[in-house]
């Protein structure tokens, strides 16, 4: 697997984790939801390629007007559109800060990691050690950063996950 199609998983397996919470929070048509990122789109029709009527706020409560397959119509003010299910929660989402997550490893850090692990794994963690797990962490948030939207986006239409899945 080269490294452009991994980093492009491991986005993904983020986006995909976050959706399965969203869908398993049963969002229903008269209730209120958040979207769980800010910046989300609501589009005109159930089509995530369809135009954009505004960009939602991730700490806003929007009314769910209807369900329709995988997408929810939401009330926000004056607009009105679509948006894929999996995109809302019926909880607020955290505030989450990514620049507050950490690269600095500790040695305890590492051995409570590694508790549980397989053979393979443990061997992998302590012929790492501390350093070299710090430099790994702060390789992957570089490649993250360097996946953008439009990568994950056409992945998914590649794919059809998501909002591009046929269950619309």
């Amino acid at each position: 697997m080269g490294r452009r199609t991994g980093k492009i998983l491991l986005a993904l397996a983020l986006a995909t984790g976050l959706g399965l919470v969203a869908w398993a929070a049963d969002v229903e048509a008269g209730h209120s939801a958040y979207v769980i990122r800010d910046g989300q789109p609501l589009l005109a029709d159930k089509d995530p390629d369809a135009a954009v009527v505004t960009k939602l706020k991730s700490h806003h409560a929007y009314t769910v007007a209807a369900i329709s397959g995988n997408w929810a119509q939401l009330n926000a003010g004056s607009s009105t559109g679509w948006i894929y299910i999996g995109n809302l929660s019926r909880e607020e989402p955290p505030d989450v800060n990514s620049s507050a997550f950490s690269s600095q490893a500790s040695p305890t850090t590492l051995s409570a990691a590694a508790r549980g692990l397989d053979n393979d794994a443990t061997g992998y963690a302590n012929r790492k050690g501390e350093a070299a797990s710090a430099a790994d962490v702060e390789w992957m948030e570089q490649e993250n950063d360097a996946i953008g939207e439009g990568d994950v986006k056409a992945y998914l239409k590649d794919h059809k996950l998501g909002e591009y899945s046929r269950g619309k």
